[in-house]
């Protein structure tokens, strides 16, 4: 029992660390080399049109109701506990993911400080932007595998956080999903 425990727990850490490295890139490579497609600025307006064209079923898990775009899946909980109702991910692949957290609010500051040290790859700040009822902040980044954004918020007096790879912020599929988000 115990072997299997420090076999889980290896995996898990690797899995982290795997993740982990997925935000960090070298920043060697000049703002010259990067199309406007590749890294798009952060933007403080209501969804795009684009966002319109996103269609999906509303799922309900714990806390969250969230529009899953077709194709895509919507996983419950997290790796540790597949029941916790604050953490659920939509999901279009492994490598392009949205995932929702409610966290206390020490907590939420203390991953975004570690996040903002880790991501560093043509980070961007994102202003204060209001998608759906919820108002976020946070930073955007680039990688080899599309950057990703993280989004920190509040709803309903609980503190969310919002971690995504494969997407810009203002893409039309953050649009919709962040767009469609309730909670509860």
């Amino acid at each position: 029992m115990k072997n299997m425990i420090v076999k889980t727990a290896a995996v898990l850490m690797a899995a982290n660390m795997a993740f982990a490295l997925t935000g960090c890139g070298s920043s060697s490579s000049s703002k010259a080399d990067t199309s406007p497609a590749e890294v798009s600025d952060p933007v403080s307006e209501a969804p795009t049109e684009n966002a319109a064209e996103i269609t999906g079923a509303e799922q309900t898990w714990g806390i969250y109701t969230v529009m899953v775009p077709d194709g895509w899946k919507l996983r419950k909980g997290d790796v540790l506990d597949e029941n916790a109702p604050e953490f659920c991910s939509v999901k279009k692949s492994d490598f392009k993911y949205f995932d929702f957290m409610c966290e206390e609010e020490n907590v939420q500051k203390q991953h975004y400080e570690y996040n903002k040290k880790t991501y560093t790859n043509e980070q961007k700040d994102i202003p204060a932007t209001t998608i759906g009822s919820i108002e976020w902040t946070g930073f955007q980044y680039g990688n080899d595998f599309g950057g990703g954004f993280e989004l920190y918020g509040k709803s309903g007096g609980k503190f969310l956080r919002v971690s995504c790879a494969g997407f810009s912020f203002d893409s039309p599929e953050t649009q919709a999903v962040l767009g469609s988000l309730k909670i509860s």
